[in-house]
């Protein structure tokens, strides 16, 4: 499993392969290169979101859970 490096800035900024989870509400979203950029969720106007950055080899599979929350489990 590879390290998750904490990103700060603009999602989908830098040609990254982002995955985009909201803090405040758990909206997310995949952000590929040619998604536009933003930094705050549509749903709920927060800009408490975190930027996982994806490689192009890496994949994951989003587990939403009621008792543990959300599960993300990444694969190479």
């Amino acid at each position: 499993m590879s390290k998750i490096k904490e990103r700060k800035g603009v999602a989908g900024e830098d040609g990254y392969r982002d995955l985009v989870i909201c803090n405040d509400c758990l909206w997310a979203i995949s952000l590929l290169r040619i998604t536009p950029k933003f930094s705050n969720c549509p749903i709920c106007k927060s800009k408490n979101l975190e930027v996982v950055p994806v490689t192009d080899q890496e994949s994951y599979t989003m587990r939403i859970k009621e008792k543990r929350g959300i599960e993300i489990e990444f694969a190479r």
